[in-house]
């Protein structure tokens, strides 16, 4: 029995079914796709011709070169937009970041300030107290002794020899101390 070779229109559907699929034509792919049949020259025959009665700048059926421009400017706005939306995204969280340390450094500002103040305030107190500490010494020291008598002191040995280890502070003292010198 005589084998019947392969039409054109066999060739035509197995590559309108592999773009269907979304595969390229290849003359191997039409070849598999028709059962291993046919003669790859025959089937790269048919397929040139389909290609010419088609025209040179379809790329293949009911796909132009015009509706291929509009698909990849169509990717082309897609990636854009996408990419964009991305980089709004990561701005956002930088900036939200950015603020969250400024509200950081604040409250760090904040509790530093109520520090200072808290510190300045006891600074200002030790001095009043260190102040009215020196200014009430030589009064308390004599305030404190017996038989002090009308604000000049005691006059006992340690007061009358200058040269005692023992200074006495009182505004007797220093007149004596003066009119010495």
């Amino acid at each position: 029995m005589a084998r019947s070779g392969l039409t054109k229109s066999q060739v035509k559907e197995a590559r309108d079914r592999l773009l269907a699929e979304g595969r390229h034509p290849s003359v191997d792919a039409v070849r598999h796709a028709l059962g291993d049949c046919g003669s790859k020259s025959t089937i790269h025959k048919y397929l040139k011709a389909l290609r010419t009665e088609e025209g040179d700048a379809d790329l293949a059926p009911g796909i132009r070169r015009e509706d291929t421009g509009r698909a990849l400017h169509a990717l082309v706005d897609e990636l854009a937009d996408r990419l964009h939306a991305d980089f709004d995204e990561r701005v956002r969280q930088l900036r939200a970041a950015h603020d969250e340390a400024l509200r950081e450094r604040d409250r760090e500002l904040a509790e530093l300030h109520s520090t200072i103040a808290t510190l300045t305030a006891r600074v200002k107190q030790l001095e009043r107290e260190a102040q009215s500490d020196v200014d009430d010494a030589p009064l308390r020291h004599w305030q404190g002794r017996q038989g002090v008598q009308d604000g000049f002191g005691h006059f006992d040995s340690s007061l009358l020899n200058s040269r005692s280890a023992v200074r006495a502070l009182s505004p007797f003292d220093m007149i004596r101390a003066a009119a010495r010198s």
